[in-house]
């Protein structure tokens, strides 16, 4: 028996971090970003054991022509339709992500629920009980059996209302980058366990709060000023290039909000001290 080959279609900007998860895992990724046709997918899928591809670039309709081809690929068309039958309502204001995984053994898990503001993340969602809490990752685990899910998902819903589901993003998740820094086990880690049925790894997080803000760049400036500066005021910040956000994990909310804003804003230009 042999490491396993997963070909993965996704956006460029998880490209390199599923590459590292898998590296770390002992398997090999072969990675595309673009759109393609079923002959090519086909094509594609050759010397790969899956492929793993993400619906809002290749549609439902190639991913059954593929798997009547017998080729194994996630998500299957039955977890496809299973979510089309689910009504999605719309929301401009502060949405809670879900994220949760699930195994062919049917292993789940998932991780404390995060709030998204318009260009903020916060990790555990702040003002939510543990009953609260603990009920919407019931509902999703329910879902995630309910429609037969293989792999992992990020569920985005009304903050004010769980049961409005506004959103459902497969293999680049919104709020991915604070379980990166947060979390034993990072989404796209085990978005890879699960959809090649290794056990799934601990979600626990490893400090009280963490939080991920959206970098804007100062246009009279590169970026790689505000960086450095950045780095040597607070070195506990973490910097993502490649999206475009830096976190920081912490016992005490309001500080870590405080140095997040700054961070923008002096990043951004807004500010120069």
């Amino acid at each position: 028996m042999t490491f396993p080959t997963v070909g993965i279609i996704a956006s460029h900007q998880v490209r390199g971090i599923y590459e590292f998860e898998a590296l770390k895992l002992g398997i090999k990724v072969n990675f595309i970003s673009e759109k393609c046709s079923v002959e090519e997918l086909i094509e594609f899928s050759q010397g790969c054991d899956l492929i793993y591809v993400d619906p809002k670039i290749i549609s439902p309709a190639s991913i059954k022509t593929v798997e009547k081809a017998g080729i194994k690929i996630y998500p299957s068309t039955n977890t496809l339709e299973q979510f089309q039958k689910i009504s999605t309502s719309k929301n401009n204001g502060e949405r809670l992500s879900i994220l949760v995984a699930r195994s062919a053994h049917l292993q789940v898990s998932t991780w404390s629920i995060t709030l998204i503001t318009d260009n903020l993340t916060i990790t555990p969602a702040p003002g939510m009980n543990f009953e609260q809490s603990q009920d919407i990752q019931l509902s999703a685990l329910k879902l995630a059996d309910e429609i037969g899910l293989i792999g992992a998902v990020e569920l985005l819903v009304d903050a004010n209302d769980y049961k409005k589901l506004l959103d459902v993003n497969w293999l680049a998740p919104n709020s991915g980058y604070w379980s990166q820094i947060g979390s034993k086990t990072n989404f796209y880690e085990q978005n890879l366990r699960a959809v090649l049925d290794l056990p799934l790894g601990s979600t626990d997080i490893n400090s009280q709060f963490i939080l991920t803000g959206k970098l804007s760049s100062d246009p009279t400036s590169d970026d790689y000023r505000p960086y450095l500066h950045l780095m040597a005021r607070n070195p506990e910040l973490k910097f993502n290039q490649v999206s475009k956000e830096v976190g920081i994990t912490g016992d005490n909310l309001e500080d870590l909000l405080t140095e997040v804003i700054h961070t923008q804003q002096y990043y951004s230009g807004e500010i120069n001290e």
